[in-house]
């Protein structure tokens, strides 16, 4: 990858907080490499964006669940001699049942793409950025790392592994060229289902919420100041930082309240 040009690349950019770190970076003047599944609008906001301004934008269609799909987006990116200085893992699913009455298929979507996806493409594209002057990796986590979410028990262990995984490799990488950060947003409104349910939430989960575009707008701020860890919103931070005095049993009965409310 000896291209004068830098990419930001970005997986699940077609919709939601993905789309709006797309639009976040072209506001920031970057080159862009998306990455989303085929048939989600991502040759159209590719489009779009080229628009704004006179900078590069490149697309891949593929689903991450696949197994030599993250191999096949590094392929691309040497192919086209995209040289990758951010890695944006942005890409994951979510789900809301007991487990005991969840799809099996639907858990090992969830397992293939907020993990094995986020995992492999790190190490792929890891090589190629130590040898660039400077480097980002930012890991699209969720609040729910932090607490037990009933419900979401799936859902939740996959942004835990996330969790620990940007801060041991931020661990691991520190002093080097590449800064690793890990952001934890809570309710954010990408869709009109999700805005639906998070009207009828707890009090709490209603005012940490946030719209895609703020979320991305922290994000990219935290990862470019090398930010280890990035909360997004007052009322999230807050809760972070009580979380992490309270003890642990008052944590678990409130968010347990909070999901009984939700549900």
């Amino acid at each position: 990858m000896n291209s004068d040009k830098t990419y930001c690349l970005i997986t699940g950019a077609s919709n939601g907080i993905g789309k709006a770190l797309a639009e976040e970076c072209t506001k920031r003047n970057m080159n862009l490499f998306l990455v989303a599944l085929p048939e989600s609008g991502l040759e159209e906001l590719a489009n779009h964006l080229s628009q704004v301004n006179d900078n590069d934008i490149k697309c891949l269609s593929i689903d991450l669940t696949l197994p030599d799909a993250p191999k096949k987006v590094f392929d691309y990116a040497k192919t086209n001699r995209l040289t990758v200085n951010k890695l944006i893992n942005n890409a994951g699913v979510g789900g809301e049942n007991n487990m005991m009455d969840q799809n099996p298929d639907d858990i090992d979507t969830m397992i293939q793409l907020n993990i094995r996806a986020t995992t492999l493409l790190t190490y792929y594209f890891l090589k190629e950025m130590k040898g660039l002057p400077k480097a980002y990796i930012l890991n699209v986590s969720s609040f729910g790392a932090f607490l037990p979410l009933p419900k979401k028990c799936v859902y939740a262990a996959t942004k835990t592994y996330i969790l620990f995984f940007s801060r041991s490799l931020h661990a691991e990488l520190k002093g080097t060229n590449i800064t690793v950060s890990s952001v934890y947003p809570s309710g954010v409104t990408t869709n009109s289902r999700v805005k639906e349910t998070i009207q009828k939430s707890h009090f709490m989960a209603r005012i940490t919420t946030l719209q895609p575009s703020d979320v991305a707008r922290v994000s990219v701020k935290g990862m470019l100041k090398g930010r280890r860890i990035i909360t997004p919103g007052f009322a999230t931070t807050l809760f972070y930082i009580l979380g992490s005095l309270l003890p642990y049993g008052i944590v678990f009965r409130m968010v347990g309240r909070i999901f009984k409310k939700s549900s």
